[in-house]
């Protein structure tokens, strides 16, 4: 298993390549600690990958309507990429007997999108779990996210924005 270490002097080597290819010196005091940082954010954008299955306190509930979250921020990071994509999703449900503390629900879409990911799975991965934490046999997520892929390489198209739902409904879980 490659140790923290060894992940900040790979980066390191990256930087001292980029110079090499260009000219630039990388070792100015401003770049000494940009392969640590780096290191860093991909630990924290990817801390997701281990974590456990989703859970909620419930709150019972008698009689009532969907719940419908709009604009939950993520950012995620593309697997074929590594470059960052963002944007917002949306959640509905329609509780069974109870609904759920909310900020599980957010919890639900940060554990997902702090993955290396794609979004069509993500909206997948997202709608499951929030039917196995709510119980409900209805629900959709919407997501519409920026895809740095595209905007700053490829087709260097900034602004262009993806949506895609996913629903689950009964016994499609």
């Amino acid at each position: 298993m490659t140790t923290r270490d060894e992940a900040v002097a790979a980066v390191g080597e990256i930087l001292a390549y980029l110079g090499g290819r260009s000219g630039v010196q990388f070792d100015r005091e401003v770049y000494d600690h940009t392969p640590e940082r780096w290191i860093t954010f991909l630990e924290s954008a990817t801390d997701g990958l281990g974590e456990l299955e989703p859970s909620a306190v419930r709150f019972e509930l008698n009689d009532g309507g969907s719940v419908h979250l709009e604009a939950v921020s993520f950012y995620s990071l593309c697997e074929h990429h590594l470059l960052p994509f963002f944007g917002n999703v949306t959640i509905e449900y329609l509780p069974v007997d109870a609904v759920v503390g909310i900020s599980a629900l957010v919890h639900v879409v940060e554990r997902h999108a702090h993955r290396l990911q794609l979004q069509e799975r993500m909206t997948r991965d997202i709608a499951q779990d929030i039917a196995k934490v709510t119980g409900s046999r209805a629900v959709k997520v919407s997501v519409v996210a920026e895809h740095l892929c595209m905007s700053m390489r490829g087709v260097n198209k900034p602004g262009v924005r993806v949506s895609t739902e996913f629903t689950v409904s009964a016994g499609a879980r």
